[in-house]
């Protein structure tokens, strides 16, 4: 552990490859409002203020390496809003870190493999595009900016966008652990995203809580749990395979999938 910063060697070297130096961090304290995914699901989290992310479109970021420490580093004098939804944002890949090998970014392909064809990819795919269309609904109505459902990036990515579902699922788990909205009940987006059972419980599996055992079922992390029927004829429908009737910023992170700072 480098003594000043409480980092282990690997993040130390990480965070040396991109300034040459760790030193420019400064310990920060959690916010005392800070969600659960943050306090409970986190213990002994480290978060820093990294000077350098002054005056870019980057407000925080995490190293993802496996078996590392716990950090979080983020852009210094931030509205307390926008700290709070950046690290609760940062908190969701760290919840991924700590499951996979592999590192954030296998939720990408979990989502396949929770999903009812486990061998297509078609599901993600459908879910990243639907996502991108009603980002502007959900940055009116939340108030966030995000490149990840830029239009633009599914030309930048190609091949149906493989990169982006990680960090939309971030941002959007972001969104819930900061304003304490379940987004799946959200009306506009049950009928534009969250469209059916099927999504909503592979959501809900690979985001927030439901990446540690601190749930009440203390089930398996990313376990896909059985929505219970509300008893709505929208919800049935659903279920049998018919049309459901429920209504109701720029970051400079590569996504290439090559980066260790995601």
């Amino acid at each position: 552990m480098s003594k000043d910063l409480d980092l282990d060697p690997v993040t130390i070297r990480a965070l040396e490859g991109r300034r040459g130096t760790a030193a420019y961090l400064r310990p920060m304290d959690i916010p005392q409002n800070a969600p659960p995914t943050i306090t409970a699901g986190i213990p002994g989290l480290k978060m820093y203020q990294d000077p350098f992310l002054e005056g870019t479109t980057t407000s925080a970021y995490m190293v993802d390496v496996p078996k590392t420490t716990d950090a979080l580093f983020l852009q210094p004098n931030l509205r307390p809003e926008r700290t709070m939804m950046s690290a609760a944002h940062e908190a969701e890949h760290l919840l991924a870190k700590r499951q996979f090998d592999t590192g954030a970014t296998t939720l990408n392909t979990m989502f396949d493999k929770l999903s009812d064809n486990p061998q297509s990819k078609d599901l993600r795919a459908t879910f990243v595009q639907d996502a991108v269309k009603a980002f502007p609904y959900i940055q009116e109505k939340y108030g966030i900016k995000s490149a990840y459902f830029d239009p633009k990036m599914l030309k930048i990515q190609g091949s149906r966008a493989p990169n982006l579902l990680y960090e939309q699922l971030a941002t959007l788990a972001s969104v819930e652990a900061a304003t304490g909205v379940d987004l799946t009940k959200d009306p506009y987006l049950r009928k534009n995203l969250f469209k059916n059972r099927e999504v909503r419980e592979i959501y809900n599996a690979l985001t927030g809580l439901r990446q540690t055992r601190l749930d009440a079922k203390d089930l398996p992390p990313h376990t896909r749990i059985k929505e219970k029927d509300s008893g709505r004829i929208s919800d049935f429908m659903e279920s049998i395979g018919g049309k459901s009737y429920s209504e109701g910023g720029f970051v400079d992170k590569p996504l290439s999938g090559g980066s260790k700072l995601i």
